[in-house]
């Protein structure tokens, strides 16, 4: 269990809301939905430099709080006087209070404590097109936050592509081509465009592709080496021996290992739409949610304007339902949807967010995201609702 409380900060008047495993936020320009977004992937990130370092001390203080939010997720003026952020699960809960200005951090069950898993976190701005935009950005003096750390993992990303990977289900490839370090569109003749020269669709599409791709397999595949790994090791260890010394060398072994290894990735979408068909939309989510269900069983929030992305979920968990519900039924839905294509009603949160004020949208009788806070789709996912409802 994940829960996030955020009071008065920027245009966010109030929030409390559990996470599971896939969630979305709906809401109009504005309103505050990446506001969420960034907050949550935020303190994901301080549970996981907690846990890691053992030490809250070193984390919870209020200016290193503030600062860190406000810098790396461009919140700079979000701060009110009586600005209340609170993350809690059930190994480790932290508060900041702008009323007193503190910043205090509790352990959890101890059970808990130990059986963190170490996560990779992605935060995939809306402005991912710059790396279409600005091709040699490496070369530009840009600031520390979200979007020069998506820029920076894209660099690793893209290198294992050398081999053309299609995108979607559209007639369009991806390749990166080390020669000249470029981006590479594979059009459906053979000929090829600098990811620069492609549509709009395209530059925003691609590197969330990619990137989803990476942080959701080949990241995993890669030897993580950090310089900074041996030290965390060496303390970990010494802190593990003795908080857990009634237990065997193997088990205290396993522990730091599940600490330093990244088992799997938490991931933080912003408007994945952009400048894309909402057929696109819905095959895109689709995806997205094949990748979650891979091996490794990832997290992910997503905010959106989209309802397309919403019904496209919708279809999801009812096909994930239906394949449950008989043998029969599953070889029918089976052949529409794959297997690792759907979702459960406990996998997932859906919100909306109105006025500063942030509420669930699930349907709790239908087990499904609440017809009413969705808009008229499009022909193509209303077919595929239709067709699961007319077995």
């Amino acid at each position: 269990m994940r829960r996030l409380t955020i009071h008065n900060f920027g245009p966010i008047e109030t929030v409390c809301i559990d996470l599971k495993r896939v969630n979305v936020i709906l809401g109009p320009q504005s309103s505050g939905k990446s506001t969420v977004l960034k907050v949550a992937c935020f303190c994901d990130w301080m549970e996981r430099q907690i846990a890691l370092s053992q030490n809250p001390d070193k984390y919870c203080q209020p200016a290193f709080f503030v600062q860190n939010l406000l810098q790396f997720h461009k919140l700079e003026g979000y701060m009110h006087q009586d600005t209340f952020i609170k993350y809690e699960n059930d190994a480790i809960s932290f508060a900041y209070d702008a009323k007193t200005n503190n910043c205090e951090c509790l352990w959890g069950k101890a059970a808990k404590r130990w059986s963190y898993r170490r996560t990779k976190i992605a935060y995939i701005p809306s402005e991912r097109n710059l790396v279409a935009a600005i091709p040699n950005w490496y070369q530009v003096s840009m600031n520390n936050n979200n979007i020069l750390d998506f820029m920076k993992e894209w660099e690793f990303a893209r290198k294992n592509f050398a081999k053309k990977e299609r995108i979607l289900g559209l007639p369009f490839s991806y390749r990166y081509n080390s020669p000249d370090k470029s981006d590479r569109i594979v059009m459906p003749n053979g000929g090829e465009l600098d990811l620069t020269n492609a549509s709009s669709g395209l530059q925003s599409l691609t590197p969330l592709f990619v990137m989803l791709r990476y942080l959701t397999k080949e990241f995993f595949a890669e030897k993580q080496t950090k310089v900074e790994e041996s030290i965390l090791r060496n303390n970990l260890e010494e802190i593990v021996a003795c908080d857990c010394a009634e237990l065997p060398y193997e088990k205290q072994k396993e522990i730091v290992d599940n600490m330093l290894t990244p088992h799997h990735t938490d991931l933080f979408i912003e408007e994945p739409e952009a400048h894309i068909f909402p057929s696109t939309q819905k095959d895109f989510v689709y995806s997205l949610v094949s990748m979650l269900n891979g091996r490794k069983k990832h997290f992910c929030f997503v905010a959106t304007h989209s309802p397309y992305i919403m019904t496209a979920l919708n279809n999801l968990i009812m096909a994930g339902e239906m394949m449950a519900s008989s043998k029969e039924m599953a070889e029918k839905v089976g052949r529409r949807f794959e297997k690792r294509q759907t979702l459960t009603p406990s996998d997932v949160a859906a919100f909306a967010i109105k006025d500063g004020k942030v509420t669930s949208i699930m349907d709790e009788e239908l087990n499904l995201i609440s017809a009413d806070a969705l808009d008229s789709a499009s022909q193509e996912i209303s077919d595929d609702f239709n067709f699961l409802l007319s077995l």
